[in-house]
């Protein structure tokens, strides 16, 4: 059995990460089924959802006040989490007081050129009682001493954690390991470190395993999703992982409802709108693509071929990052198809 690091937690991102592929449309009442079941398993949290600014369809994992989230709330006794996106309009006046009618976690987006909004903002939710992680997007764009500094300023406040986020799916395990050690020799050692995967290169279960197996001062968090439904190739595959964690870590983790809602749920969402490994999420990953871009491409009828050109093209005209299809079809049309 590995022993390394021990101090574990998973955290479960199926209802949200996993809504990039159905539009979040799980059905409420199915939303609260697979809360429940996921619950049942001990994974240490769920998240069930976003939570933004506007009328959104009840069946839908997207929330816009905390009130619409007091009836799925219950009876799981697991914590619950809600994600926020900083720079998208939703105040943090409008979080209630923490409650046992409120979720227990909020994780938040940072965005690079927003970190000292997203300071305050998460100060501010943990000044209302909030656990809160926040969610370091594209990790891979910060210098190391950007990523430093950005380390020194949220030790300023006691955060739940702080997660290295693979948003394109491009981290190898020695790219993960440079910056959890960083991060291990500087970031206070009451905040967890945290690893959000896309698995574009199949490299996520990889990567959260070689973390373990490091021996870090802090307690790692880690993301999984249901048969690793979530955009684009997808995430950790969270009963593989537990199965992995119960055999080598000593974790007791409940497989058996996992694959209840994976049968029940999942799978049917599978049937109808498959994600996993894919060439052209493959092949925007090792571009730095946005892996948005992918979906939008599909249908332009061109070969695996010219769509590596056009990577490669977007990178010369720096259209990789913000998505811009406009920008996109000028260069398959005079660059590309000639």
């Amino acid at each position: 059995m590995l022993k390394k690091n021990t101090n574990i937690t998973l955290l479960d991102c199926t209802l949200r990460d996993g809504g990039y592929v159905n539009d979040w449309m799980f059905g409420r009442k199915e939303i609260k089924k697979i809360t429940n079941l996921i619950g049942k398993s001990n994974v240490e949290y769920i998240e069930i959802g976003f939570i933004r600014l506007g009328k959104h369809n009840p069946e839908q994992a997207i929330f816009g006040h905390m009130n619409e989230l007091t009836e799925l709330l219950y009876p799981t006794k697991k914590k619950l989490a809600v994600i926020v996106e900083i720079g998208y309009g939703y105040p943090v006046s409008l979080f209630p007081v923490k409650s046992d009618k409120t979720v227990d976690l909020v994780r938040v987006i940072l965005w690079k050129r927003l970190q000292k909004e997203c300071f305050e903002y998460c100060k501010e939710l943990i000044n209302k009682g909030y656990e809160v992680c926040v969610q370091l997007t594209r990790t891979d764009q910060y210098t190391i001493d950007e990523f430093m500094d950005l380390i020194q300023t949220f030790n300023q406040i006691k955060l739940r954690g702080l997660y290295i986020v693979d948003t394109f799916g491009l981290f190898t395990k020695d790219m993960l390991i440079k910056y959890f050690d960083i991060a291990d020799k500087i970031l206070n050692t009451d905040i967890a470190l945290g690893y959000h995967s896309h698995n574009n290169m199949q490299q996520a279960f990889t990567n959260a395993s070689s973390i373990l197996e490091v021996e870090y001062k802090h307690e790692v968090m880690i993301d999984a999703s249901i048969l690793g439904i979530g955009r684009g190739a997808g995430n950790l595959h969270l009963e593989l992982f537990m199965q992995y964690l119960n055999d080598n870590y000593g974790k007791n983790y409940d497989i058996n409802p996992i694959l209840q809602a994976a049968n029940d749920y999942i799978i049917p969402i599978y049937k109808k709108t498959p994600w996993g490994y894919s060439i052209l999420y493959y092949l925007s990953a090792i571009n730095n693509i946005n892996p948005s871009y992918v979906d939008y491409i599909k249908d332009k009828q061109l070969t695996v071929q010219q769509i590596s050109r056009l990577f490669k093209k977007m990178n010369e005209y720096n259209v990789n990052i913000i998505y811009n299809t406009n920008a996109i079809d000028t260069i398959i049309t005079e660059e590309i198809i000639k």
